[in-house]
């Protein structure tokens, strides 16, 4: 397995166990190399995918819409378009809003 596929697994069980350990009012699910959140109190559904080919992270956001993600060296996921945006950043901001 590679590298990468080892950090993106890791940072997709830690996003579940922050989802799980913190929102009450969102259900996670871990399938594959995709986790799904939705929102109990709307009809709201993020997925976030493992792209292996490009070494990316996928964010597909009922906020914000979709979003690429690479690893940078300090093990931070780093939006391909805007490099100020972070994937956990982003998706506890969007969380804590329901």
């Amino acid at each position: 397995m590679s590298e990468f596929k080892i950090i993106a697994e890791k940072t997709l069980d830690d996003i579940f166990n922050l989802v799980e350990s913190n929102y009450k009012d969102f259900e996670v699910d871990f399938e594959d190399e995709n986790l799904r959140i939705d929102s109990l109190k709307n009809n709201n559904t993020y997925i976030i995918s493992i792209h292996s080919p490009t070494s990316q992270i996928w964010l597909s956001s009922p906020l914000s819409g979709a979003h690429h993600f690479e690893m940078f060296s300090d093990d931070s996921w780093v939006s391909t378009r805007d490099k100020e945006l972070k994937l956990l950043e982003l998706l506890t901001k969007e969380l804590d809003q329901g």
